[in-house]
């Protein structure tokens, strides 16, 4: 059993692309999505697998935003790499700029904030490792979170410095460090590029 969770705010808004894009995958056998109202997505994702995991057939989670809609075919495609952990990518803006949704090493000319991958820098034809990937797009085998506690996703905040920063990172990055701590590789297929549409609107 595959099971796609979307995080939505308390308002419960998601995006109507999304939301037919997850009907569209729920249709086949063995896959169904729901969603977790909460004021920020990683304690919406944290939630979301920890009441997923409860049922022993789920076999992978397959994490959404609620303004992210990838294209057509995009689990199966997912699924056919049989990995641990791997995800789509998707454009967001970091600092100002934009930015693909994932971190990876590759220097100075391919980094925007700490490693996030900067928009119009050269992508790997094939799969390709990241230090850090956003949540969306994201799929994960059970396996992965039965290896550490929850919460899964988590902002880690820090007193505001200099830069008006008040976090270290984000629940998706912190979720990213400790797969890897695990022993597990973040893979990325470059070739799934989907639309983010609230991207103007950061």
């Amino acid at each position: 059993m595959i099971t796609i969770g979307v995080p939505v705010d308390k308002d419960y808004t998601i995006d109507v692309r999304t939301a037919a894009y997850c009907s569209a995958e729920a249709t086949r056998p063995g896959v169904k999505w729901g969603y977790v109202s909460s004021r920020e997505a990683g304690v919406g994702r944290s939630t979301f697998a920890y009441y997923a995991l409860k049922d022993p057939d789920v076999t992978h989670l397959y994490f959404m935003d609620s303004d992210v809609v990838p294209p057509n075919g995009t689990l199966q495609k997912l699924l056919d790499h049989d990995l641990p952990i791997v995800a789509g990518i998707y454009p967001m803006n970091v600092n100002g700029e934009k930015a693909w949704s994932f971190k990876a090493d590759g220097g100075p000319e391919s980094k925007v904030y700490g490693d996030w991958r900067r928009w119009g820098s050269k992508l790997s034809d094939g799969l390709m490792k990241a230090t850090a990937i956003g949540g969306s797009t994201l799929l994960v085998k059970r396996e992965v979170f039965e290896k550490f506690e929850r919460p899964w996703f988590l902002i880690v905040y820090k007193p505001i410095d200099d830069d008006g920063r008040c976090y270290d990172y984000g629940e998706d990055e912190y979720f990213s460090k400790k797969v890897i701590e695990a022993g597990y590789d973040i893979m990325i297929d470059p070739s799934i590029i989907c639309e983010h549409y609230n991207y103007k609107e950061l």
